[in-house]
């Protein structure tokens, strides 16, 4: 079986810092780097995917005295189920927030600035041998015309990409969501049962009937129709689809 890469978030508002860490993390195999600026941005990635490390500055907006914001959002992130444990490094300028971290909080390490970089690279490869726990039902998110939606993965059969706008077709209907790439709606999704089928098509295998690899269709479960299969993706999806 294919296994995913690993997803590791770092909540920085410094330029130099940001990416300082990034730089020495990206020649590291099997990961995803995302990168946030506030606790805003950092609070939309960790819902749209599995964070399975993440790196939070304790000072995320400098231009507010005693700021402590990153401190606040990993509280908040502690609230959700699939992150009470998650691996979480806190680095900051501050010595105060230390004896918090890691007695309310379960922070795995504390990193004062200026930090040795190398040393934040191995203690971050460390957290990497936590495996994460997968959402049953995980939810994705999108905004349309300033209304907030929210999908079930497990019920998407397919997505399809269009020039303007994606839709996902599910169990309950049709949902009409903003533009992404093929590549961004599998990095949302985080799933192995979502494989690309041609260039517009990302499919949920699980809602396979069946595979016409000499004419290149899928026919799917339940008469929910039948998709191309793109001739320069038809090895490709192959091998996914028996998790080569």
């Amino acid at each position: 079986m294919v296994k995913r890469k690993k997803n590791i978030l770092i909540v920085e508002d410094n330029e130099f810092y940001m990416n300082l860490i990034s730089n020495a993390l990206e020649k590291v195999p099997c990961i995803n780097i995302y990168k946030a600026a506030n606790s805003a941005e950092a609070y939309k990635c960790a819902m749209e995917t599995t964070v399975d490390v993440f790196v939070v500055d304790v000072i995320l907006d400098t231009s507010v005295s005693g700021d402590v914001s990153g401190i606040k959002y990993v509280e908040r992130i502690r609230t959700i189920d699939k992150y009470k444990f998650t691996p979480i490094i806190i680095t900051s300028s501050l010595e105060d927030p230390k004896l918090h971290s890691y007695n309310y909080l379960h922070c795995y390490r504390y990193f004062e600035k200026t930090y040795d970089i190398r040393e934040l690279l191995n203690t971050i490869l460390e957290t990497l041998e936590y495996k994460t726990p997968e959402e049953e039902n995980k939810i994705i998110y999108y905004k349309r015309e300033g209304i907030l939606f929210a999908v079930n993965v497990n019920d998407i059969i397919y997505v399809e990409n269009l020039s303007k706008y994606i839709e996902y077709h599910c169990v309950d209907g049709v949902h009409k969501a903003p533009y992404k790439s093929c590549k961004k709606i599998l990095e949302e999704i985080q799933s192995t049962d979502f494989i690309q089928c041609s260039k517009h098509n990302v499919v949920n295998k699980q809602y396979i009937l069946s595979v016409d690899l000499i004419n290149r269709y899928i026919t799917l479960k339940n008469d929910y129709g039948m998709l191309e299969i793109g001739p320069k993706m038809k090895k490709d999806f192959l091998k996914k689809l028996r998790n080569e």
